[in-house]
This record gives C-alpha cells, structure tokens and sequence, in this order.
C-alpha cells in the first residue's frame, strides 16, 4: 500500500506539539527559578507632589433598573425617547433621566387617578 493510499489517521499526531510543551515548560520553570533567586532592587519613594492632583469631574452614576409595564406603555415611552433624543441629539441616559423626572413630579396627579379606578 503506498503512502498516497495510506488511511488517514482519526486521532493527530502530537508529538511534536508534547515535545515543544515540554521544552517551554522547563525554559518557563528555569526563567521563574532565575526570578526567585534574584532580590529585586528597592524601589525609593517619590517625593509627594508640590500640589495635589486636580481630580476629574466624577462621572454621572448610572442604575439599571426592571419594571414591568404593559407592552403598548414600554412602547410609548420608547418612542417618546427617541423622538426627543433626535430633535434634541441628547444622549438617551439624559433624555430618561429627564422623562423619570417628570414622571416623579406628576406622581401625586398619578395617584389620584389611579386611586379613582379602585
């Protein structure tokens, strides 16, 4: 049988692969073994800044939050978001923001509407 007719083995052969393992695992040991012999030279402290640092603005913090709301409700609000968010170009976090807000200050008016249904 000639070499072309040979069947194709199912399992690759490794050895090479192990060969190379073995030989960067001990170059890896004998670098690291190299590193624990040696002490590493002391590091001296910076003298503190004259003045200090100015700090960067802090970030708006961000929640997620999961309610649910009637399909036609979420799908108001969406739209109204993207409405605003496009004829303003205010970034969507803001825009909600600004809409929660609005939904705090009508809530007394909210209540007393729902409370009728009841």
């Amino acid at each position: 049988m000639s070499a072309a007719k040979k069947k194709a083995s199912s399992v690759p052969d490794m050895v090479g692969l192990t060969d190379d393992w073995g030989k960067m695992t001990a170059m890896r040991q004998g670098e690291h073994g190299q590193e624990e012999k040696e002490a590493p030279a002391p590091v001296a402290k910076a003298a503190p800044p004259a003045r200090p640092e100015p700090k960067a603005p802090a970030a708006t913090e961000m929640t997620r939050r999961s309610w649910y709301a009637s399909a036609e409700a979420a799908e108001e609000l969406a739209r109204v978001v993207d409405d605003i968010h496009h004829a303003t170009r205010t970034p969507k976090h803001e825009v909600v923001s600004a809409l929660f807000r609005a939904a705090v200050a009508a809530a007394p008016r909210v209540e007393k509407q729902l409370s009728k249904k009841t």
